[in-house]
């Protein structure tokens, strides 16, 4: 019997191969992108959905802002060498260096925009599950091949759009799958110049600095 990705192929949709191909021509030409995000995070055994929307911007290497409005209330932001998340509610800011462990904020940029994809094979186990081209996204299934230590998601899904063949959703599965992030990118602008201060962090006045291990 032939496999699904098989019958894709003939029916004018493309198979893993091709997708991962255009995904990586993409890549090498993008250098920045603003557009409008909506965070999901839905906790299935409290039955709890926390929606927040706000705004991304991204620019290669490593430079990301995000501002999420309540409930989230947070923004993110990495300059290169740091990844500052900070919480104005509480004034305090978690100050992460990127080289050694990135946190999940930047993961999404790091796959969809940043890393290689011969360098995601090298981490996931990578399958097409769905999607026919055209007006459906294709959606990309990320299976962590080290599973020890535990991986912080035992899936990521990314639905990738043909034509502009960069995520436009994604959704990444932790705590045994009753965790489930979900974000989406809305009104997308490429490669736009954008300006140097937004990835730069001034620390306001009476807020707290805190360094997790």
């Amino acid at each position: 019997s032939s496999s699904p990705l098989e019958a894709q192929s003939t029916s004018g949709g493309r198979d893993l191969g091709s997708v991962l191909d255009e995904m990586e021509k993409a890549n090498q030409s993008f250098v920045s992108m603003e557009a409008a995000v909506i965070y999901t995070r839905s906790i299935f055994l409290l039955e709890e959905e926390e929606v927040s929307d706000g705004k991304v911007y991204y620019q290669k290497p490593k430079k990301l802002r995000m501002e999420f409005k309540p409930p989230r209330d947070e923004v993110d932001i990495a300059d290169g060498e740091c990844l500052w998340v900070y919480h104005p509610q509480v004034k305090q800011v978690e100050k992460y260096r990127l080289a050694k462990g990135e946190t999940k904020e930047l993961d999404f940029f790091q796959f969809g925009y940043e890393g290689s994809v011969r360098k995601a094979n090298e981490n996931y186990i990578i399958e097409l599950v769905s999607g026919s081209g055209g007006d459906t996204p294709y959606v990309l299934k990320l299976t962590p091949r080290v599973t020890d230590p535990p991986p912080q998601y035992m899936e990521i899904r990314l639905w990738v759009e043909e034509g502009l063949w960069i995520p436009i959703r994604m959704e990444l599965y932790e705590s045994g799958g009753e965790v489930i992030n979900r974000i989406e990118l809305r009104d997308i602008k490429l490669n736009r110049p954008l300006k140097e201060a937004l990835f730069q962090f001034a620390l306001p006045e009476g807020v707290e600095v805190v360094e997790p291990f």
